[in-house]
């Protein structure tokens, strides 16, 4: 039993001999195969809806009000096949376009605009797919494809100019996205093959200006929960992120306060389980974090402006960086291998450099820790082999520190609170261990042991001598 509703100026439409009303409002309706049923509802100037059915138990419900609007909704390939069960509701008022396409089973799609210049545009090809769109304001545009099963979108986009696109070709996903700023721009991508799907994407734009891509090609990654619980959240303006998810259990975190912020994580390949949290409360900052391997962890918070973090962890894994840098120009480096390694960094201070190079495969539990709370200080960590330590802690001004470690079970420790000091400590073999105070200025060190069981203290600065 076929049910067709045309009712409003879509009637008059088709049944007035007025010409004028005749042009300003078109609706065709195109139904084939048992109880499919069409409602369309058009008032005002220029709507058009075109709705083809094909295939049993369809549902699309049309009502535009305003100037220009336009619908067309298709599900099933029109030839009264196997695809059934379909549902599309459209809602729309001012000079819009919406676009709805189901070719498979049990697809459901929404859309709600109410703007000018907004175009709507979902494809759904898979099985039991879900696609929720609502757009309020002008400009905006939403694209929606679907061929994988069971996967869900919800796309809502206020004020203007913003555009969303969201691709699901593998199945059991979920993807948000909100955009409530002006001229964002969100892509995500969940793809992939067999061992891929049920990935979730939350994306939250509320700034001016942004871009936000999220790519997910293995299984079970994170990048937000849901509408409530986001992974990208971008409040300021002019910043970008990029989140990039392979293998499985990807847990990944951004929140953009700042201005004009870079963040890139990339995770996975075909390893699994890592977890990535960036934080830019600043403006103008670069955030690098690239994890391989299994089970490690990068955190980075950068409070301050034009800071440069790069985090590289990669196999086997059970690696963990975290940087903080609240004041500005600092760079931080940290490439880890090997097996549980982890790095500290905290740049409290502006112009400083801190490089940490440890593990090898094969290598593990490596320690290096550097706080720079002073001005243009450079800190360089480099450790193989097995149980290393090195802590650095830089105040002062223009101090500059190396320590190079290899063995097994070694030590280094050095604090420089004075002016343009050197420390360099070069430790080869096992249980070594080395300490470096410089509180005054200009001094240099050097120390360099080899072997077992070493010791060696070296202090610099104090009170100076008092003369006879």
């Amino acid at each position: 039993m076929k049910r067709i509703f045309l009712t409003g100026a879509s009637a008059l439409a088709l049944f007035a001999t007025a010409p004028a009303l005749a042009q300003s409002n078109t609706s065709t309706v195109t139904q084939t195969g048992n109880a499919a049923g069409a409602t369309v509802n058009q008032t005002g100037s220029s709507a058009q809806s075109t709705v083809t059915q094909g295939g049993n138990n369809n549902q699309a419900e049309v009502s535009q009000a305003g100037a220009g609007a336009e619908s067309i909704v298709l599900q099933d390939n029109g030839t009264g096949s196997s695809d059934d069960d379909n549902s599309a509701t459209v809602d729309q008022t001012g000079d819009v376009y919406s676009r709805i396409r189901q070719y498979n089973d049990g697809g459901e799609a929404s859309v709600t605009q109410d703007g000018q210049d907004s175009t709507s545009d979902i494809l759904q090809t898979g099985d039991d797919d879900t696609a929720i769109v609502n757009q309020n304001g002008d400009d905006h545009v939403s694209t929606i494809t679907q061929s994988g099963n069971s996967n869900f979108a919800s796309v809502f986009q206020s004020n203007g100019g913003n555009s969303s696109t969201i691709l699901q070709s593998s199945g059991n996903n979920d993807a948000y996205v909100d955009q409530s700023g002006v001229d964002n721009l969100s892509t995500i991508r969940q793809t992939g093959g067999l061992f891929s799907g049920a990935n979730s994407a939350s994306v939250l734009q509320s700034g001016d200006d942004n871009v936000s891509e999220v790519f997910q090609t293995g299984a079970l990654n994170e990048a937000g929960d849901n509408a409530t619980v986001r992974g990208v959240i971008q409040s300021g303006d002019n910043n970008f992120s990029r989140v990039t998810q392979g293998g499985g259990l990807q847990d990944a975190y951004v929140a953009q306060d700042g201005d004009d912020n870079f963040s890139y994580i990339d995770q996975g390949g075909v390893s699994a389980a890592h977890e990535a949290t960036v934080v830019q409360n600043g403006d103008g900052n670069l955030s690098d974090v690239r994890q391989r391997g299994i089970l490690s962890v990068a955190e980075v918070a950068q409070n301050g402006d034009d800071n440069e973090s790069s985090i590289d962890q990669g196999l086997i894994g059970a690696h963990t960086a975290e940087v903080t840098q609240g004041g500005d120009n600092n760079k931080s480096m940290i490439d880890q291998l090997g097996w549980d390694q982890s790095a500290f960094v905290s740049q409290i201070g502006s112009d400083n450099r801190s490089t940490i190079d440890q593990g090898m495969l094969g290598g593990a539990n490596q320690l290096a820790s550097v706080v720079q709370s002073g001005d243009e200080g450079i800190s360089s960590i480099l450790q193989r082999g097995d149980n290393q330590i090195a802590r650095v802690d830089q105040g002062g001004t223009l101090n500059e520190s190396s320590i190079a470690q290899d063995g097994s079970g070694n030590i280094a420790d050095i604090t420089q609170s004075g002016l343009d000091n050197l420390s360099i400590v070069v430790q080869n073999g096992s249980g070594n261990v080395v300490d470096v105070t410089q509180s005054s200025s200009f001094n240099t060190s050097t120390v360099t042991q080899n072997g077992t069981g070493n010791s060696a203290t070296v202090t610099q600065g104090g009170s100076p001598a008092v003369l006879p």
